[in-house]
């Protein structure tokens, strides 16, 4: 069962331009924004209602609700601040869920969590909650017990690597139908091949492109050729692939069509953004644009589902990273 799927779901169209709408809708957002909130979160809100219909500024003002709900409820120590509560609430918008009825089921799946044995994990349990929602609707301890097990499948062969922080890629590949031993060796085989094949640096980010690929379903040989393909055509164009956009080419690499057209396209649109967006960096641009790619190369054809959902849920994570990284910088030079 895919995390999201458009093709069959009333509600949900796919913009002729997605650029132009990506526009209309990062402007109504960041009208509302305060002016200590970070740009990345208000970029990855845009990005998750791209497929929802509707006036921009009413869909940014709904959005802007639900997130002052989600503050409300979750409270302070809750780990998730205003920038991830932002891009939940783009989640919730999205899908017509109630922020009310989420926030009920979280402290009810995290009770299932405790008695489950699985160690807290913060703002990862929130988004892990939030995919186990989407996936199965009410969720049962099966799902938590499941979810669990994956976890516990993935640290058998990257104890180091895996962590609460996985919770999320944990709770998307939980609808797999493979079982929780297969998914982790099946994770791992891509990791290794991605490593050894494609010459790319172990760690975290590698792990996260491994759990995307993995999500399509497709032989680890065979994905991980597309993926070096996908590699070698973006640095032939002049992109700069480090280890924080390999989950973007992971993403791309289930677009079945030339790697030459795929590359085309994202720098096209990269160019549209940092036109209109003068300070966005290059590699924002880059990641913005792979999303908008993907939406303009697979969306007319109904397939949105799995893989752009986990994407964008684990995108997240990046501010989260971002946010706790600063928090040590802090602390560290104020005791030095």
């Amino acid at each position: 069962m895919p995390f999201r799927s458009i093709d069959g779901e009333p509600g949900f169209t796919v913009p002729a331009d997605p650029l132009a709408r990506f526009d209309e809708l990062l402007t109504a957002l960041d009208a509302g924004r305060g002016w200590m909130q970070d740009k990345v979160a208000i970029r990855l809100a845009a990005i998750t209602l791209l497929v929802t219909p509707g006036d921009a500024k009413r869909i940014a003002a709904t959005t802007r609700t639900a997130s002052a709900v989600l503050g409300e409820r979750l409270g302070w120590f809750s780990g998730v601040d205003e920038s991830v509560r932002l891009v939940i609430a783009a989640q919730l918008v999205k899908a017509d869920d109630y922020t009310d009825a989420f926030v009920d089921e979280l402290e009810r799946v995290r009770g299932m969590f405790r008695a489950d044995g699985l160690r807290r994990g913060g703002v990862y349990e929130v988004l892990a909650v939030l995919v186990l929602r989407r996936l199965f609707g009410t969720i049962e301890p099966e799902h938590v017990e499941r979810l669990h097990n994956i976890y516990d499948a993935m640290k058998a062969h990257h104890w180091w690597l895996t962590g609460p922080e996985d919770f999320p890629a944990c709770a998307m590949l939980s609808a797999r139908p493979e079982e929780p031993a297969a998914i982790g060796t099946g994770t791992d085989a891509i990791y290794k091949a991605l490593h050894e094949q494609a010459g790319l640096s172990r760690g975290d980010p590698l792990q996260t492109a491994a759990h995307i690929l993995y999500l399509g379903g497709v032989e680890a040989p065979v994905i991980v050729e597309r993926f070096s393909g996908l590699l070698a055509a973006f640095r032939a164009a002049g992109a700069k692939i480090g280890t924080s956009e390999y989950d973007e080419v992971a993403i791309l690499s289930f677009v079945a069509l030339p790697a030459a057209t795929i590359v085309a396209t994202v720098r096209e649109l990269e160019a549209g953004l940092r036109a209109r967006l003068k300070w966005l960096g290059e590699r924002d641009a880059l990641s913005l644009g792979a999303s908008l790619a993907f939406v303009r190369l697979v969306g007319a054809s109904g397939e949105l589902g799995t893989l752009a959902d986990a994407k964008l849920l684990l995108d997240m994570q990046t501010i989260v990273t971002a946010r706790q990284t600063a928090s040590i910088a802090a602390i560290s030079a104020a005791s030095t």
